[in-house]
């Protein structure tokens, strides 16, 4: 869906467009407490500009050489001196509260999460494991991902960012992500869903998500891998749970 106005288009962001300044449009509750709070440092950040911009302008206008040839000499300012104490001190607890809460959930593991995805990172592409779903070597839902070329590119599709095989998920349903490399470090990041998770080798770092809409989200790996670094997307697609159903089925059909 789309809304064009003149010279503003607006449209759900799910992926990096040319010239784009913000955040990405949020599909998680924890990327729509990022982006909440970023607006609510933003906020304390422009009161502290313009505080400080008047009093920088006041200055310069009264204490001019011409206007003030002989500036009066102030030794101090009980008052002032008290509110500059104060006031920063006060500022940073707004900013604190909210942030802990943040990251605290953001670190919040779901206990009993309903689909369990195993992330793979290798030197260059992906490979994805459906943990809930295989019950033997021969039955098992595990595919790898390839970054498409760009000469195979159909119309509509990002360059660098498309892939030959997605990861599918359902919407409205807690994932756990568990991330691991197979050679070097890499990463796991989708700005959209608010994730970004380090794959360091001989570990295992998990992640827990919820997609509250259906859409397709684009990410990139963020950890140096090597010479191809920039050829590893990860595109995650979120779907009805009816559709997802389906599509399990056709994995083994």
């Amino acid at each position: 869906m789309k809304l064009e106005w003149l010279f503003l288009t607006i449209a759900p962001c799910d992926a990096a467009e040319p010239w784009q300044l913000g955040f990405q449009d949020a599909a998680t509750p924890m990327m729509q407490g990022i982006i909440d709070l970023h607006h609510d440092i933003f906020f304390f950040l422009i009161l502290i500009l313009v505080f400080v911009s008047r009093i920088l302008v006041r200055a310069l206008w009264h204490f001019h050489y011409k206007k003030n040839p002989i500036p009066q000499r102030i030794v101090h300012g009980t008052t002032i001196e008290i509110l500059r104490t104060i006031f920063p001190s006060i500022i940073p607890m707004f900013i604190a509260i909210p942030s802990f809460a943040l990251l605290y959930s953001m670190d919040e593991v779901v206990v009993d999460p309903a689909i369990t995805i195993k992330a793979i990172g290798h030197q260059w592409y992906r490979t994805y494991e459906y943990s809930d779903y295989n019950s033997s070597d021969e039955q098992s839902l595990t595919f790898d991902s390839y970054t498409i070329p760009e000469d195979d590119l159909e119309l509509g599709q990002s360059r660098l960012l498309e892939v030959d095989n997605r990861v599918v998920v359902p919407a409205k349903t807690h994932l756990r992500i568990i991330v691991t490399p197979a050679d070097v470090p890499h990463s796991w990041a989708v700005p959209s869903l608010g994730v970004k998770c380090d794959a360091v080798p001989g570990r295992l770092n998990q992640i827990s998500i919820s997609v509250q809409r259906e859409g397709v989200y684009y990410g990139q790996c963020s950890e140096i891998c090597g010479t191809n670094h920039a050829f590893t997307p990860i595109v995650v697609e979120a779907v009805p749970t009816k559709d997802y159903g389906s599509w399990v089925f056709n994995q083994f059909h």
